[in-house]
């Protein structure tokens, strides 16, 4: 299949539920937290799949696609400008967050995929 397909239907679907997760969270940090970490651990688990399991139409829907379209920087950004908010506290916890979940996702997704024979 076409890779722009791909990645724009994966795209379509990751940018529906980040706003699906928008009406559920209407507090527009939260909101942007919960997505990016359901994003950054969708995706560590993802690695994992497609290096043992998948090929290049499935990496193209899911990581380029489905998970960057759920993930948003540019609402991480933002909401880190606003210092007077503790915008660099959300950033720091934004990233610790995200780093914690790859250390524990990765492992725990190596160990339960074995590698394709």
């Amino acid at each position: 299949m076409n890779p722009l397909l791909l990645v724009s239907i994966g795209g379509i679907a990751g940018t529906l539920s980040r706003y699906g997760i928008g009406a559920l969270i209407p507090s527009g940090r939260t909101g942007t937290l919960v997505a990016n970490l359901i994003g950054v651990g969708l995706a560590a688990a993802l690695l994992v799949l497609i290096e043992r399991r998948g090929n290049i139409n499935l990496r193209l829907l899911l990581l380029p696609g489905f998970a960057s379209g759920l993930t948003t920087f540019s609402a991480v950004a933002i909401h880190s400008i606003e210092p007077a908010d503790g915008g660099l506290t959300y950033l720091g916890f934004t990233v610790v967050l995200s780093l914690l979940i790859i250390a524990l996702v990765i492992p725990t997704v190596r160990r339960l995929i074995p590698v394709r024979r």
